[in-house]
């Protein structure tokens, strides 16, 4: 692994430059509250946004509660803002669901969309930075692509479609003589903690012992995105709406760590590390994509959440990679962290995680 003294020193920014005043909606989530964090260390005033309770301890970020779906309260944490970044969503893989699933997804991730960029316009509001994802243009085999790539037309899981839908919404609102948008479409995301769902829910697996195969032939490809290259996006992104909208303004980048590397074999340098075998056996895609099928059915006729879905085999067999060149062009954009640097991070997180997990299963 690399020496952690390769990472670049995190790049500082004036408050002017990103928004006196900052609204973050999913402030108490994972990519939010590392925002509001970064946001503070730039001297920014925040105002964090979330459907749950959350604090931060810091005098200068005030906590709201409150429910995108509902626009009198979206209004009013917009007052008063210069920038909006919107994390806020729900994830939801599932290609098979109950209406009221999908009515809640819809409901969050497109009218509250919205709502945020309605209550922004009314507001003032200078600019707005959406946090998207790469599955906006999944519904085919994408090997190191652009953003000419079209929205996908095929898929059929709740997050595609309503991030489609709320991207979609964002990019339209951009004006000149008013409020201006972007969207960022991070592949992974990840860091160098164990708090960030795609790394905990492996350590969970890992951790149980249940991570003994590999899936598909191990040559399809995709894209992570460190949480810490996400946040230096989200500041270039504000900072170039401000200070070259014309480029920015109504454009859609994909930010990730430049690094295509299978789904699962991007975690062996970690598994090594932690002591453990990285499997030899490989389990055929077209089998897994079925006993995908087959748990969402189960949890649709009331079984459990399912720990595979057909849209996360998918995203594990068929090449979902893409180039970050625009970002560099206009955002000025760069990935610091890299696995094998932000590993040499992660690592000893992830053995007190594991071993916690052991102990707390032998106890």
């Amino acid at each position: 692994m690399a020496n952690t003294q390769d990472i670049a020193p995190t790049p500082k920014f004036e408050p002017a430059e990103l928004g006196e005043v900052c609204l973050v909606t999913g402030g108490g989530g994972y990519v939010g509250s590392a925002l509001v964090r970064r946001l503070r260390e730039n001297g920014c005033r925040v105002r964090s946004l979330d459907v749950v309770p959350h604090d931060f301890d810091d005098p200068g970020v005030e906590t709201v509660v409150a429910d995108l779906r509902h626009y009198a309260d979206v209004r009013r944490a917009c007052e008063g803002v210069d920038t909006v970044f919107h994390t806020a969503a729900i994830i939801n893989l599932l290609s098979l669901y109950r209406p009221a699933q999908k009515r809640m997804v819809y409901e969050v991730n497109c009218v509250g969309t919205r709502n945020l960029v309605k209550a922004a316009e009314a507001a003032g509001v200078a600019a707005l930075v959406q946090t998207s994802t790469f599955s906006v243009v999944l519904d085919r085999v994408l090997d190191n692509q652009d953003e000419s790539v079209p929205y996908a037309t095929r898929t059929r899981d709740l997050y595609s479609m309503t991030k489609i839908e709320a991207e979609r919404t964002v990019l339209a609102a951009d004006q000149n003589d008013g409020l201006r948008t972007c969207a960022l479409r991070p592949g992974g995301v990840w860091g160098s903690d164990c708090n960030s769902i795609m790394i905990r829910s492996f350590l969970e697996e890992l951790a149980a012992g249940r991570f003994k195969a590999l899936i598909g032939n191990g040559r399809a490809t995709m894209d992570n995105t460190h949480v810490d290259n996400l946040i230096d996006a989200h500041f270039l992104a504000a900072k170039a709406l401000r200070e070259k909208p014309e480029v920015v303004g109504g454009q859609a980048y994909f930010i990730n760590d430049d690094e295509q590397v299978n789904g699962l074999v991007w975690f062996k340098p970690l598994v090594e590390a932690l002591g453990e075998k990285f499997p030899r056996l490989t389990l055929p895609a077209p089998m897994m994509k079925m006993i995908g099928r087959g748990m969402e059915l189960a949890h649709f006729f009331g079984g459990p959440e399912p720990t595979l879905t057909h849209r996360g085999i998918r995203n594990l067999t068929e090449s979902s990679s893409f180039r970050i060149d625009k970002a560099r062009r206009d955002l000025g954009y760069t990935p610091r962290f890299t696995r094998d640097n932000g590993f040499a991070l992660l690592l000893p997180n992830a053995r007190r995680f594991v071993d916690d997990l052991r102990g707390k299963a032998a106890a």
